[in-house]
């Protein structure tokens, strides 16, 4: 029988781990250690390489520029500042009636925002180049390089469009997105994004980006003739569709689900006189808040005025869709009649948008089943 072997004492593997550390430390402090440290850590790497190597290195950072650091965030950050800053009158004061109202801070320029448009031909392009880094060895566009660039046309798309509901409160959040790919985009080859809201239900709006080639000349009198489908019928004469995407939003106020038909209504969008009406009534619904908040302040606190610092907490809190409730919540006073669908004017839009859900049943087939 072999005899086990003898354990070693205690003492030697503490004495091994102690002295390693202090091994490594004497080195760092030696001469040697300290001039080889100080040249890593303090002087500049200094490299000269040859110009063909500089040349390849040049290519490679141009052809993948749009790929560095930080320029995903600044390409889909930019509209929505751009958004913002476009609505607001910094440089001039224009007449009051191209304002928003003077009781709700900040104002806003109203000819940025979508007042009398049709919500479903209300569009918007955008155009790219599928460039070396965003597609794959097949040389063509890369499937995933498709929802990169709509993280910036959604954002392009929806900041001007619903920036009242950002300043109500409200923010949308994307809840899914599905694609149909028609045909490839080749390599280097120009492309352009065509966005557009055409349809919603009782919780979801469906944004649509349309992925097609620029027309070009004598395709556009062969292609408008050709008969039109569930696929083909929102292109215009001469395009090519490359792929349809669905992109999904819900919005909201704090945890609260905003239903699409009141974020839509209280944004002015509307081509009936009867539909325009709904934007008179949120302004007048944004500016009864705030002088209810004013009012409970003042009464709460004593005091006859309101600083400025106040008022715009005041403006925040009373902002119209985080007085919104779910009917669950709801007293059944007449203050919450807004909170009702049929308080809107939305005859304009009801049709439409239950084509819109048929269509898009068809063309991509993601969308839950379609209303009774």
């Amino acid at each position: 029988m072999t005899a086990a072997p003898a354990a070693k004492p205690a003492g030697s593997a503490l004495k091994v781990s102690t002295l390693a550390p202090l091994g490594a430390l004497t080195v760092m402090v030696s001469p040697w250690g300290f001039s080889t440290l100080k040249a890593l850590l303090l002087e500049p790497i200094r490299i000269n390489p040859p110009v063909w190597l500089r040349i390849l290195l040049g290519l490679v950072v141009l052809a993948n520029v749009r790929s560095t650091p930080f320029a995903w965030h600044i390409r889909v950050l930019y509209p929505a500042f751009k958004a913002v800053f476009r609505a607001r009158p910094w440089l001039s004061t224009p007449e009051p009636h191209a304002l928003t109202h003077a009781a709700i801070k900040p104002q806003l320029k109203t000819s940025k925002l979508p007042l009398g448009k049709d919500v479903f031909l209300d569009t918007s392009s955008h155009n790219f180049v599928a460039t070396l880094d965003e597609c794959d060895w097949n040389g063509h566009l890369s499937n995933s390089s498709y929802s990169r660039s709509l993280d910036y046309t959604r954002m392009a798309h929806n900041s001007p469009r619903f920036l009242k509901l950002y300043y109500d409160g409200g923010w949308v959040a994307l809840g899914g997105s599905a694609f149909n790919f028609h045909r490839e985009i080749p390599l280097l080859a120009r492309y352009t994004i065509r966005m557009s809201l055409e349809a919603w239900d009782d919780k979801w709006l469906y944004v649509v980006g349309r992925f097609v080639a620029p027309a070009k000349g004598s395709a556009k009198n062969a292609t408008a003739s050709a008969p039109t489908n569930a696929v083909t019928e929102m292109l215009q004469p001469g395009e090519q569709l490359y792929c349809t995407s669905i992109s999904r939003y819900v919005c909201k106020s704090g945890r609260r689900t905003i239903p699409p038909w009141l974020a839509i209504a209280t944004s002015g969008y509307g081509t009936h006189e009867a539909t325009r009406s709904n934007w008179e009534k949120a302004e007048k619904l944004r500016a009864y808040y705030l002088e209810k908040e004013k009012k409970a302040y003042l009464a709460k606190s004593g005091k006859k005025s309101i600083s400025a610092k106040v008022e715009a907490k005041l403006i925040k809190k009373a902002a119209l869709l985080r007085q919104y409730r779910l009917e669950s919540e709801r007293q059944g006073t007449d203050e919450e009649a807004w909170m009702n669908k049929s308080y809107w004017q939305s005859d304009e839009w009801e049709t439409r948008r239950k084509q819109g859900l048929e269509r898009l049943g068809v063309s991509v087939g993601i969308l839950p089943p379609l209303e009774k």
